[in-house]
């Protein structure tokens, strides 16, 4: 029960530990009957439609339903009986552990904006520039191609280079737009939804997985634009076309556009990571505060290193675990 409790319930409950996208379930079985919890939890799409105790729940907590799980009435009991357990602190049961928040002298600064034109660099450019121009004239092909490479490169650095640059290979600062403007700083920082309500697969696999439209419609079923706006959000509107097509004969998928990408002879898993208390913005940046997600971490070989070889008094120090293997074939297999 409790590895079914960390791959359905944490995402949005905890026992004991506060309430998250949906209310803490510690001593539950004390504010509500067991056959009410039972039926709850085996068809809650009806309770949420029909009983007033689940309505005024949903109201309470921004109209986030309760997903469909499929539970039969046993194993309602039994998740019930788990929750008991744990809410009295018997049973030796491990409670799935929140990531947790950002410390802000932590946060890993990513390029800003991109600055003015470096006018040294367009001086060296103007001059090179020249050159080519009196080589040229004078016949010295030879040196018109070296002249050229020293162009490109001061060309590339009067543009802001100079401000940010690294190796071919390095997507450190890649921000694509995405088909859908979805924002991080809403959905994560305003309104504290858990990284692992739509990442769930980073618990307990090496990819998080990018959520699927049934993810959203759990909210967006209900919810059609933010709060305060007048008229419905055009990009919830593109959510439940994707939705709606699903079983049409023409389907229109999201088609997001992937940012954090490592080469395909490196090994990498969340799981390990996030078991071990690391959180998301330890590689990630501060995604809460971000409107559009950013590659914020260079993902070199390099960087990776560095954090496993960390002693356990180093920040951060709610690490479960310092000094990480540094073997080649833990990544490299």
């Amino acid at each position: 029960q409790a590895a079914r409790f960390a791959q359905q319930c944490s995402k949005c409950h905890t026992i004991g530990q506060g309430d998250r996208v949906g209310p803490d379930l510690k001593d539950v079985t004390k504010r509500r009957k067991r056959d009410w919890l039972i039926g709850f939890i085996t068809a809650p799409g009806r309770y949420l439609d029909t009983d007033p105790i689940a309505r005024k729940l949903l109201e309470r907590y921004n109209g986030v339903r309760m997903a469909e799980l499929g539970l039969s009435r046993s194993e309602a009991e039994a998740m019930i009986a788990y929750i008991e357990t744990v809410s009295e602190g018997g049973g030796g049961v491990e409670i799935p552990r929140p990531l947790l928040p950002e410390k802000k002298d932590r946060r890993i600064a990513g390029p800003g904006p991109r600055g003015p034109l470096h006018r040294g660099g367009l001086v060296a450019l103007g001059i090179v520039v020249l050159l080519g121009l009196v080589a040229w004239g004078a016949g010295y092909n030879g040196l018109l191609g070296t002249l050229g490479i020293v162009a490109v490169f001061l060309l590339y650095w009067s543009l802001g280079g100079y401000r940010y640059h690294h190796l071919w290979g390095n997507d450190q600062g890649y921000e694509p737009q995405q088909p859908i403007a979805f924002s991080h700083a809403l959905h994560a920082g305003e309104m504290e939804i858990s990284c692992l309500y739509c990442h769930s697969g980073a618990e307990r696999g090496p990819v998080a997985g990018v959520p699927a439209v049934g993810v959203c419609m759990n909210c967006h079923r209900i919810v059609d634009r933010r709060r305060g706006q007048e008229h419905p959000s055009p990009e919830i509107a593109k959510i439940r076309a994707a939705w709606e097509s699903r079983k049409s004969d023409t389907p229109k998928p999201i088609r997001w556009v992937r940012v954090h990408q490592l080469p395909a002879f490196v090994t990498f898993t969340h799981e390990a990571h996030v078991r071990n208390g690391i959180t998301c913005q330890e590689c990630h940046g501060p995604v809460q505060e971000m409107e559009r997600i950013r590659q914020v971490s260079d993902l070199t070989m390099g960087w990776c290193v560095n954090c496993h070889r960390k002693e356990g008094v180093e920040v951060p120090t709610h690490w479960l675990r310092s000094q990480a293997s540094t073997d080649c074939n833990i990544c490299h297999q």
